[in-house]
C-alpha cells in the first residue's frame, strides 16, 4: 500500500542504475530525477522536490499523478517491499527513476 502526502512535486532522471540509500530525490534541472533509483526500508517516505524551473509530475506504478511546481514537493510513503518505478508524466522520455523498498 502506498501512502501519499502532496505538498507539491516535479519530474527528472540520470542514467544511474545503482540504488543510493535516500528518502530524497530532487527534479534537478536539465529534466532529470537526481538520484533517480534509490533504495529504502519498509515503511519509510520518499520525497521528491522540484528544483527545475519547470512544473514536473511524480506517478508511481499506476498510482495517482502528482503535480509538482517549481520550488514544491511531494511525498510519498512505501508500505510494502518491492521494486517501484516512477516516471514525470510531463516528460516521460527523460524522467523516470526507480524506488527499491527493502
Amino acid at each position: 500500500m502506498l501512502a501519499v502526502t502532496a505538498i507539491a512535486a516535479g519530474c527528472g532522471a540520470t542514467d544511474s542504475s545503482v540504488p543510493v540509500a535516500t528518502t530524497a530525490v530532487s527534479m534537478a534541472k536539465s529534466y532529470r530525477f537526481a538520484p533517480n533509483t534509490i533504495e529504502i526500508k519498509t515503511g519509510q517516505t520518499v520525497t521528491w522536490t522540484n528544483n527545475d524551473n519547470f512544473t514536473h509530475t511524480v506517478k508511481v506504478d499506476g498510482q495517482d499523478d502528482h503535480k509538482v511546481g517549481r520550488g514544491d514537493n511531494v511525498s510519498i510513503k512505501f508500505d510494502k517491499p518491492g521494486t517501484y518505478n516512477y516516471v514525470c508524466t510531463l516528460h516521460s522520455h527523460d524522467m523516470h527513476g526507480t524506488v527499491v523498498v527493502q
